[in-house]
């Protein structure tokens, strides 16, 4: 997606996201999020999200779940308690993104996109990647919309 400062947001086929993130163990997925962020943050400026902050708790909270698997502690439970904190990091990180992302074209372009919540919950940050991908042609009806409403 080009913008006026020159600025763009990656788009990667969700499937290719996953392929390379199962290949890689999930390595892929940490530096896509960081690029992901870096383009976010290029664009929507208002609100900078602070990667360090985000990656250092993903990722301690990523070792702290391959120690407790490996000392075999939280077994008898079906997931510990680093995988669930993991998991709502990584959920704020997706809706502070989001929410960065629909600011971003509120006010760029005076349109409000809308998220569906069960992707957002269940998905995360693929559904991120959807939505980036769909987003020039959300933006593309929305426009469209709104000059048929203004003509009819």
């Amino acid at each position: 997606m080009q913008i006026k400062n020159h600025s763009t947001i990656r788009k990667t086929p969700t499937i290719k996201l996953l392929a390379l993130c199962i290949i890689s163990i999930g390595f892929y997925w940490y530096i896509w999020l960081w690029k992901l962020i870096t383009d976010v943050n290029k664009l929507y400026q208002k609100r900078h999200i602070r990667r360090r902050f985000w990656f250092s708790a993903l990722i301690t909270l990523n070792i702290l779940t391959i120690y407790m698997h490996a000392k075999g502690i939280q077994t008898k439970y079906i997931i510990n308690l680093a995988e669930i904190s993991w998991l709502f990091v990584q959920l704020m990180l997706s809706l502070q993104i989001l929410k960065n992302i629909e600011a971003y074209v509120k006010n760029e372009f005076d349109i409000k996109i809308t998220h569906n919540i069960f992707g957002w919950i269940f998905f995360g940050c693929f559904y991120i990647n959807y939505r980036i991908n769909r987003l020039p042609a959300c933006i593309k009806k929305e426009v469209e919309r709104k000059i048929k409403k203004l003509k009819g």
